[in-house]
């Protein structure tokens, strides 16, 4: 039996209890202003992993890091998810990032804001399925 036959038959059913076994290491965003962005991101809670000028590192939980490097801004989209929504909708609202209005729902709620350089930034309320 093969790898993925013994993978898909181990994984048929989504158990809660384990973490998912494939997670997002990096993701990277190109920007005119490395170092806006990488305060932007920092002033908004995620953590500075190291900023070498031309390129910096911020993590998010979970492990997962976004490479900010220099070179023409395109039009990304982030999708993050938060603990509580309208603490991360006043953040980003103090940080200048125009929130709009957060919609209440299932499975989550949620709002869309934008980064200095035009990203859109997707924010949910957490929906996690046990550990992650």
């Amino acid at each position: 039996m093969s790898v993925l036959q013994r993978n898909s038959k181990s994984n048929s059913a989504i158990n809660s209890n384990e973490r998912p076994r494939f997670g997002i290491g990096h993701m990277s965003i190109s920007a005119s202003d490395v170092g806006k962005m990488t305060d932007f991101y920092t002033s908004i809670g995620l953590r500075l992993v190291v900023n070498m000028g031309r390129a910096s590192i911020v993590e998010l939980r979970g492990g997962t890091h976004i490479i900010i490097q220099s070179g023409e801004p395109g039009v990304a989209s982030l999708d993050f998810i938060v603990d509580d929504i309208d603490e991360a909708h006043a953040v980003l609202e103090a940080e200048g990032a125009s929130p709009g209005s957060i919609r209440r729902g299932s499975p989550h709620d949620s709002f869309m804001a934008t980064d200095p350089e035009g990203n859109t930034l997707v924010i949910n309320s957490d929906h996690s399925i046990g550990v992650v």
